[in-house]
């Protein structure tokens, strides 16, 4: 199994929480009970490795535990009409979808260069592949981890591609039917290594009216050797503490240096202050959680007396 070393401990000073250690290995986080956060920055870089590492620098700093970034062969992954398709919208990069597609993408070795700097900076970071020459291409060059983009759980070929890299493995569920879901899961169980599955929605920003945290239970229930966790692309963070309550390990938001830069995304990413709330937030939830065990506190002594008519 590909290894960028140990996992690396962070310690973060934010928010109202006075210490945690950012675990940047997924096993190791969710069995230390850490919920283990990843930053998605998608194409949000616009193709550009000072945008990529300033969102990986942005992110580190906020605490969370992974950056994930996104790989396309475009050649591979459109047909050739698709990829001479004129595409004339507000958030183009080229004049064609192909050539617009292209202009966003990093190549193996600019991944790696982000990974190494990922690393400097105690995260995590890996990519979902599209297509199974980019999961062929970023698993021999040693990508710690894959995650199957719910636009891809249908495509077994990219699907076992990641899969033959050995490493942990998660599987977003966004506009897919339960068969669906359950056959990709199938395929992800012939592997040894962690497994997530995140309960998704695929609109963009979504309505919290079709977040249906509810079903999280189910895929808990169905799935007891899979990692639950929440990916989301909704307004704000409540809905993430909320997902984290009800049993998530693991959240996946998009992030941005800022929404109204060009690219479809963006809108439906945090910035910067989100992604710190978030992290403060899910780590106070952490602390607050407790043990179950009912005690009296020591600064609840003083306000026995003061505040008790019957002692």
């Amino acid at each position: 199994m590909p290894s960028d070393g140990p996992a690396v401990h962070r310690l973060i000073t934010s928010g109202p929480v006075p210490w945690c250690m950012a675990i940047s290995d997924i096993a190791e986080a969710v069995a230390a009970g850490q919920t283990y956060i990843i930053a998605e920055i998608g194409q949000n870089h616009q193709g550009e490795m000072e945008i990529a590492k300033q969102l990986i620098d942005t992110a580190a700093d906020a605490g969370v535990n992974a950056i994930k970034s996104q790989k396309r062969h475009t050649r591979t992954l459109l047909t050739p009409d698709q990829y001479d398709r004129p595409y004339a919208s507000p958030n183009a990069f080229a004049d064609t979808y192909g050539a617009h597609r292209d202009a966003l993408e990093l190549s193996v070795e600019q991944h790696m260069e982000l990974q190494a700097h990922a690393a400097s900076r105690g995260v995590a970071y890996f990519v979902s592949a599209w297509d199974p020459v980019s999961a062929g291409q970023m698993a021999e060059a040693g990508i710690p981890m894959f995650k199957i983009a719910s636009a891809s759980i249908t495509d077994e070929e990219t699907v076992r591609a990641m899969l033959a890299a050995d490493v942990p493995m998660m599987m977003s569920t966004g506009m897919s039917t339960e068969e669906e879901i359950h056959t990709c899961a199938e395929w992800l169980r012939s592997s040894a290594q962690p497994k997530v599955m995140f309960h998704c929605t695929s609109t963009y920003p979504a309505k919290f009216e079709q977040l249906n945290l509810a079903y999280m239970a189910t895929l808990q229930e169905r799935y007891p050797d899979f990692i639950l966790g929440f990916s989301g692309h909704h307004q704000g963070i409540a809905i993430d503490i909320a997902a984290v309550a009800m049993g998530a390990k693991v959240l996946e938001r998009h992030f941005t240096l800022d929404r109204a830069m060009r690219g479809s995304d963006h809108a439906a990413s945090l910035e910067v202050p989100g992604l710190q709330k978030l992290v403060r937030d899910v780590r106070a939830f952490e602390v607050a959680l407790g043990d179950g065990v009912k005690r009296v506190y020591d600064e609840e002594v003083p306000m026995r007396a003061k505040l008790r008519r019957v002692q």
